[in-house]
């Protein structure tokens, strides 16, 4: 198997994402998500659940991405923008950097120049060391104490809950990998869908022939679970791993029907006291049914591909122009 582009920068490979945006909104809106004119899920909601991903399964690595700073650092898009601007604006005077960097980050505000300019200096002064530490690190995320007190809270939780410490503990002699990058095909009519996955943890027990999936979520209520694995379609999500697992297998020479499959989720809560439950996602019912769910879609994604008709769907192209309610 070989990697050249970087999992996130490959957009010439199907990942799992890609099939839940073709499947919620169709075609163009698959593409546009592609081409980046669309926004997804929120970056924050995003950097948060990267951190807690990175902190627990590539500790090594955490601290080449992260850096906790010791003083008041600016909370809301407003603050960060107006903080940004002031350190890269051209701007000669110090009265004009405070103004251009106020007006970008406050757009459509009523404010008269002196009264900006008050506003101006007050957020200056106020976020000044976080302003130097730009000029310093531009490498770093900023991470707070409360996130890192968060970070060594979930590890605690971890640790203490028997299944959770299992699945994260390495077993020396066995195969595992962490953050594990697959470009692997699938066949559908006459086109091999080009995919792509990235396994939070996969485990490989060669001596007891058992393969072991392991997902790591963050949500926000890690009771109601429920919810979140059906507004994300999780199972479709475990199928579509575990088929990059299977083809994984086959192009390493290996049986995959000689092994036993096991696959959870680690649900993470962000707040509260950070609980952590793990679910049992290998149900062959649901997983059964998501695989007739992403060979659809890829059959259907084979016209957008080979043709870049991506404005409408197949069934419009090839028929009449109407479609289905469903």
């Amino acid at each position: 198997m070989k990697i050249e582009i970087p999992y996130y920068e490959d957009n010439t490979r199907i990942s799992n994402s890609a099939i839940g945006w073709f499947l919620k909104k169709g075609p163009r809106y698959l593409k546009d998500m592609l081409d980046g004119k669309e926004e997804g899920i929120s970056g924050k909601y995003l950097e948060k659940g990267t951190m807690i991903h990175m902190y627990l399964l590539q500790p090594d690595e955490f601290w080449h991405n992260y850096m906790i700073i010791d003083y008041e650092k600016p909370k809301t898009a407003q603050q960060i923008a107006f903080c940004e601007r002031y350190f890269h604006s051209t701007e000669l005077l110090e009265e004009d950097k405070l103004l251009d960097a106020y007006k970008s980050a406050y757009s459509g505000n009523n404010m008269s120049k002196d009264a900006m300019l008050k506003k101006a200096k007050e957020l200056q002064l106020k976020f000044a060391e976080y302003i130097e530490f730009l000029d310093k690190n531009q490498t770093f995320t900023v991470i707070s104490f409360a996130d890192l007190n968060m970070l060594k809270n979930i590890k605690t939780n971890i640790d203490n809950h028997k299944k959770a410490k299992e699945l994260l503990e390495d077993i020396p002699g066995v195969e595992s990998h962490n953050e594990f990058h697959i470009n692997w095909e699938l066949p559908v009519d006459d086109w091999i869908a080009p995919c792509k996955s990235l396994l939070d943890r996969c485990i490989f027990d060669h001596i007891n022939k058992k393969i072991t999936l392991i997902d790591l979520k963050t949500t926000s209520d890690v009771y109601n679970f429920k919810h979140s694995v059906e507004e994300f379609d999780y199972y479709r999500q475990i199928t579509y791993y575990l088929l990059a697992i299977s083809w994984y297998m086959k192009d390493q020479g290996i049986d995959i029907s000689d092994y036993d499959c096991e696959a959870y989720i680690i649900a993470i809560q962000t707040n509260g006291n950070n609980e952590v439950r793990v679910f049992n996602m290998f149900n062959e019912l649901e997983l059964d049914s998501r695989k007739d769910l992403i060979v659809k879609a890829l059959t259907e994604l084979s016209y957008h591909y080979q043709t870049g008709n991506w404005d409408h769907t197949r069934k419009y192209y090839e028929e009449d122009g109407t479609e289905e309610l469903e």
